[in-house]
């Protein structure tokens, strides 16, 4: 029987809508209410669809009811008979608002169903983009256009040896032909969903796809122009071969499309241009034999793209006559971020990043700061475009555009030279390299621009002097006539009155110091100190994150040597920043940022830390509690608020920071417990930890856990070693590309767990050598974790030699591998003296049988890592001299040379240093 509405309850349920779209509060609130209540109706959902289609109703009463509809379908995913099979006459509405709000209904709907659980609504949507009239022909093209965004995976996907996306491509390629632009412009969305899958549907009609798209280049309507550019620059990084006969063609209409004056000009369209000449320039050969030619053509148009546009402008001025230093920021002005996780590296101990070196130069998007205006815009993707063919091309691009931007830094138009600014920052690579003349001069000019009257003109001068800190400081000494000036300007604009400057000022800062050789800025220690105290005092909520990630890269660069060279610098830092602390409560949202920049100090500050040590230490126990404690709750009260994740990070690695600094006296840290937390234990906090569903926390945790295993063991991870051992067993087994950094913190935390327990792992070592020794030969993850596995491997021959031993041949030649070039640490030592350990234990069938030439090959590789071993400690060094005697003497002459043959001459000549 044919579902039919009660009219009573329909009524009700239009007055419910409409008292939640009352301007009064009381109304408001009841009405939702009411509609909580509603939930619980059995058939609510159909009354809703069925409020949607009411054309008696309000277009606001409607629409509500549409929007509540489609969001009560992603809560839950059912069967809805009444709604697959009336949904889609929502799309013929007359009230467009309606008809866009059934497109999301059916993108919402499909993406639950599925093809299979949805079988019609395909057909039923191509039949009515096809035969349908006017509005909801268009109507029924957005949606499909919205569906294959959402459902490609869906659609990509084999069902009975067919798959739903073959079908779909010819019917989607003869409505690139439609007569409505709309259609088309849907049609072509829809394909450019496709390509990067290189379904073989599509790349068999691409020639005569591509034909339809220079036919569609020449349309004037906006949004076909639109996907026209996306779907070139989705061909040229899938198929560039099928790009390159027409690049000239293509380049010469983005450069059009780009072009103010052009008939039909659309920023929109501009930007969609511009990407693809910054994917085309991101290219190799093709971007080589396009651009060459056409650097005069290019380049202008990049520059005049970077010039804020009319409306940019009035945005501006808007923002800056409210952009004052004494103003406190609102909720909405602060932009959620994110804690940087813990990650140990063989390279570094540094937190966050893959271990390696924060490059600057390699932001590729070119952000000048301007988070006012941080939607991607025109402005920011020329800019990006310049960068990155200013890098592929410098001498051509800069002798194109130097005349031209040497030009502009005169105008007296302050957004002209603000965009010239803008674009001697996009190039600062090629400039410093190439133009290094023009360079001395800009740093001067860019010096007195820090003093501009215009607030975004002192803004991106900041931005663009910290891209050249490189350059300035390596062709500076402390007497430098650049360094002094261009730094001391950097600090004076960070308490400008405008916050976008101050902000721009403090990221600058903190480039200039990551940059500098620290000899150059211990001068400027005490008054670095007492300008972050004056900033402290001045800074509102959004500055004040950049300026504790200013301060902790500032401590982590300085060092402990440096820091308390003066007793004064300690208190100078300490005061403001525990004015902060105590100024907060512990669900303050801004409080994470003050602990991931408190832990960082009390690492660097060490035992100088210790006055301030007991209640930071209770306070970040406390708040991790209270952050695990609100996580179990949620799971079973709905109504609780999962807690901040980046709190827990920041707690987290706020107690390592104190680990890190007081070492082997933790202990008595560890064990001071305060009223609020009493006797938690560290360590079951961190156990609930290596179970969230966060990667991030997880990481966190088990850098956590590592520093524990150096300075603590006994105390703390002795008596849960087997739930440890399960925890970390559980994260490498489960491991992914994106979880790396956790499974390889927790394996170096097991290294560290293996030199320090001579007997208590060995119950668990066959299961952990079963998961270890695979992941060497993984090809989906970096180098940087390979190396942790490897030198896990090797540590655990230190104590559990003869267990390991058995298991050689099955990693020796991978474990040299990723061994051969690590960095020389004391990692790196205990991981080489296990393996030595290792090899003893097992010298001839641990190689497969030293009478193998495989064997000897392998044998030589390993010989080849102690030869690159630089420089060994004294006791290491006698064990690669023990070793090399015992197999000169096991080998003979003969296989001593077969051995040897497969060493590399600089590994040989190293290792006739051991005799």
């Amino acid at each position: 029987m044919a579902w039919e509405p009660d009219r009573a309850s329909v009524e009700q349920l239009q007055r419910v809508f409409a008292g939640t779209l009352s301007p009064n509060n009381d109304e408001r609130r009841a009405a939702n209410d009411a509609l909580a209540e509603a939930q619980h109706t059995p058939e609510l959902e159909n009354y809703l669809f069925y409020i949607l289609m009411d054309r008696s109703a309000a277009s606001a009463v409607r629409a509500a009811a549409g929007s509540h509809l489609k969001n009560t379908i992603l809560r839950k995913n059912r069967d809805r008979p009444y709604l697959t099979q009336h949904v889609i006459q929502g799309l013929a509405d007359d009230d467009r608002l309606v008809s866009r709000i059934t497109a999301n209904i059916i993108t919402a709907l499909f993406a639950q169903r599925g093809v299979e659980g949805w079988p019609e609504a395909l057909p039923q949507l191509f039949d009515l983009v096809n035969n349908g009239h006017g509005a909801a022909a268009e109507a029924a093209s957005e949606a499909l256009r919205r569906l294959c965004e959402d459902s490609y995976q869906k659609l990509a996907r084999d069902y009975h040896g067919e798959r739903p996306v073959d079908a779909m491509v010819p019917q989607l390629l003869a409505l690139t032909t439609n007569a409505s632009p709309v259609i088309r412009a849907n049609a072509i969305g829809c394909i450019n969903e496709f390509i990067p899958g290189k379904p073989q549907s599509l790349i068999a009609q691409l020639d005569p796809y591509l034909q339809s798209l220079f036919s569609n280049a020449q349309d004037t309507a906006p949004q076909v122009r639109r996907q026209v550019c996306q779907s070139f620059s989705l061909i040229l990084e899938q198929r560039p071969d099928k790009m390159l006969p027409h690049l000239d063609g293509v380049v010469d209409y983005c450069v059009h499309l780009m072009t103010p004056s052009a008939p039909g000009y659309d920023d929109e369209v501009a930007i969609q241009a511009c990407e693809f000449l910054m994917m085309l320039a991101l290219s190799v050969e093709e971007g080589r034999l396009t651009y060459q030619p056409r650097m005069d053509q290019v380049v202008p148009v990049l520059l005049a793209s970077m010039v804020y546009s009319e409306q940019e402008l009035v945005t501006i001025e808007m923002q800056d006559e409210k952009d004052d230093g004494a103003v406190a920021d609102r909720d909405q002005d602060i932009k959620p971020g994110q804690a940087r996780s813990k990650e140990h590296a063989v390279k570094t101990r540094r937190a966050g990043g893959d271990g390696g070196d924060d490059d600057s130069d390699s932001d590729s998007d070119s952000d000048d700061d301007d988070d006012d205006l941080e939607n991607w815009s025109l402005r920011k993707c020329a800019a990006s475009t310049l960068d990155a063919l200013s890098t592929k091309f410098p001498r051509q691009v800069l002798e194109v555009a130097l005349p031209e931007l040497q030009r502009r830094l005169g105008a007296p138009e302050w957004p002209v030279r603000e965009a010239a600014i803008l674009a001697f920052g996009a190039m600062s690579a090629p400039c410093a390299e190439c133009a290094a003349d023009s360079v001395g001069d800009l740093i001067p000019f860019l010096v007195e621009r820090l003093q501009d009257r215009e607030t975004r003109v002192r803004q991106i001068s900041c931005w663009t002097i910290s891209r050249y800190a490189d350059w300035v400081c390596d062709a500076s000494d402390p007497a430098s006539r650049h360094f002094g000036p261009a730094f001391e300007a950097v600090v004076r604009c960070g308490l400008d009155s405008k916050k976008v400057v101050q902000e721009s000022a403090c990221s600058a800062l903190a480039t200039f110091i990551e940059t500098c050789d620290a000899s150059l800025l211990r001068p400027f220690i005490g008054p670095l100190l007492n300008h972050f105290a004056q900033c402290f005092g001045v800074y509102q909520r959004k500055n004040m994150i950049v300026l504790y990630d200013c301060v902790q890269t500032f401590v982590e660069e300085m060092g402990y040597d440096a820091l308390v060279a003066d007793p004064h610098y300690m208190e100078t830092l300490m005061t403001p920043l525990l004015g902060k602390w105590q100024s907060m409560s512990d669900d303050d949202g801004d409080l994470w940022p003050l602990l991931e920049c408190m832990g960082v100090v009390a690492a660097t500050f060490a035992d100088k830390f210790a006055p301030y040590a007991v209640p930071v230490y209770q306070r970040a126990v406390k708040i991790l509690a209270q952050c695990v404690h609100a996580e179990q709750q949620c799971h079973t009260d709905p109504s609780i608020e999962p807690p901040e994740v980046n709190m827990m990070i920041t707690s987290i690695d706020l107690i390592d920071g104190l680990i890190q600094g007081f070492g082997d006296h933790s202990a008595e840290l560890l064990a001071s417990a305060s009223p609020e937390t009493g006797s938690v234990s560290v360590m079951d906090l961190v156990m609930e930890c290596f179970d969230h569903h966060s990667a991030d926390v997880r990481q966190s945790a088990y850098a956590l856990l590592g520093d524990m295993a150096i300075h603590v063991l006994s105390s703390t991870i002795a008596p849960h070693l087997e739930a440890v051992v399960t925890c970390i067993g559980k994260e490498v087994h489960n491991r992914n590309w994106e979880t790396s950094a956790v499974h390889s913190n927790a394996v170096w935390s097991l290294g560290e767990m293996a030199l320090r327990l001579p007997t208590e792992l060995a119950p668990y070592l066959a299961n952990l050598l079963d998961l270890l020794i695979p992941v060497l030969e993984a090809v989906d993850l970096s180098s940087t974790v390979l190396e942790n596995y490897a030198i896990c491997l090797g540590r655990l021959g230190v104590h559990y030699a003869d267990a390991v031993a058995l298991r050689l041949a099955e990693f020796i030649v991978a474990w040299c591998t990723h061994m051969m070039y690590v960095i020389e640490n004391e990692e790196k030592e205990s991981a080489f003296a296990g393996m030595v350990n290792i090899i003893h234990k097992n010298p001839d069938h641990g190689f497969g049988g030293l009478s193998s030439p495989q064997a000897r090959k392998n044998l030589g590789l390993f010989f080849s890592c102690m030869g690159n071993y630089m420089d060994p400690s004294p006791q290491l060094a006698q064990q690669f001299h023990q070793l090399l005697t015992e197999y000169h003497q096991v080998l003979g002459g003969d296989g001593w040379n077969q051995v040897m043959a497969s060493v590399d001459a600089d590994a040989k000549a190293r290792l006739e240093h051991y005799g």
